[in-house]
């Protein structure tokens, strides 16, 4: 591995990505798992490596270095590289998937959600941490071993890698297709209830069925749709309680009709994720807000065609 970019050995360029790509996996599975009080194997891949944070710094490390001793220009450098970099990867990763894996919409100061001004200044810290930290201890682990047996291990490691992001591709393609389905269903039932004025707005009924999808496990789904119908079920005696009418042989076959709905849906939601794979029951857990990049897409694309 002679090939040299920036004046750098390929071979050094190819151990930093993965080395920084498991320790940016160490980073956002710790700070998720402790955010959610749950262990989260973060990452696009299902292998301990987040290819963002590998493709981050090294692109910021080769391009910066000449400015290594400016402690402003690195800051700068780093927020422009950092953010243009994760921009576009955003992008890109919404535009072929149909998924978005991270949303800032809710920040201020953010572009179409893919980045924001907080992260970016932090991309800037993290340049400085990246130069007087981080590259002096992963320059140290390569140093451990000859270049011989690191080559060797480079290409083991790069053909799992490769395997591994085949899978996770394809896996993401699919999720485009199970998300179609469960926001038709939602949609659906979703003007059902709103027809039904059980509540004023569509929004209220689609927060109380949107904390449904964060369920993996088969047991905690099943709970988070009992608990949906009973809540449904409730709202429905108590509008009828407050009727004028009271009870009659009309409201007895409106509660069945609401009955039969919320139970269709729970078992056309319990087949479609009985389908789900080890992979993508892994995908969603890692990233349970993906649902909203498929909606976007559907949304827009829908828009064209109305044009």
């Amino acid at each position: 591995m002679d090939y040299k970019i920036a004046g750098i050995s390929i071979y050094y360029i190819i151990s930093w990505f993965f080395i920084y790509s498991f320790l940016g996996w160490a980073w956002e599975s710790a700070y998720v798992s402790i955010k959610n009080k749950k262990l989260v194997n973060r990452g696009f891949i299902n292998g301990p490596l987040c290819t963002i944070y590998g493709a981050g710094a090294v692109t910021i490390y080769l391009l910066l270095r000449p400015f290594e001793k400016n402690l402003a220009l690195l800051y700068l450098g780093g927020v422009i590289t950092a953010t243009a970099l994760e921009y576009v990867t955003g992008w890109i990763m919404e535009t072929v998937f149909h998924t978005r894996w991270w949303d800032y919409s809710n920040k201020k100061f953010n572009l179409h959600g893919y980045i924001s001004l907080a992260s970016s200044l932090l991309w800037g810290a993290f340049s400085i941490l990246l130069f007087k930290l981080l590259q002096p201890f992963v320059s140290w682990i390569t140093s451990l071993y000859p270049q011989s047996i690191g080559e060797v291990i480079l290409a083991v490691v790069s053909v799992l890698y490769g395997i591994d992001f085949g899978i996770s591709a394809y896996t993401a393609f699919g999720l485009s297709k199970t998300f179609g389905k469960v926001e038709d269903m939602l949609e659906e039932l979703i003007s059902y209830m709103e027809n039904s004025r059980l509540y004023e707005t569509r929004e209220e009924i689609r927060e109380k069925l949107e904390g449904i999808r964060g369920s993996i496990k088969q047991r905690e789904l099943l709970e988070r749709l009992s608990a949906r119908r009973e809540e449904f079920i409730g709202r429905f005696e108590s509008v009828i309680a407050e009727s004028p009418f009271g009870e009659n042989s009309f409201y007895n076959a409106k509660r069945q009709e609401l009955e039969q709905r919320l139970d269709d849906f729970s078992g056309k939601y319990m087949e479609i994720r009985s389908k789900q794979n080890v992979f993508i029951r892994r995908m969603v857990h890692a990233y349970p807000n993906l649902k909203n990049g498929f909606k976007r897409y559907r949304e827009k694309h829908q828009d064209k065609r109305t044009r």
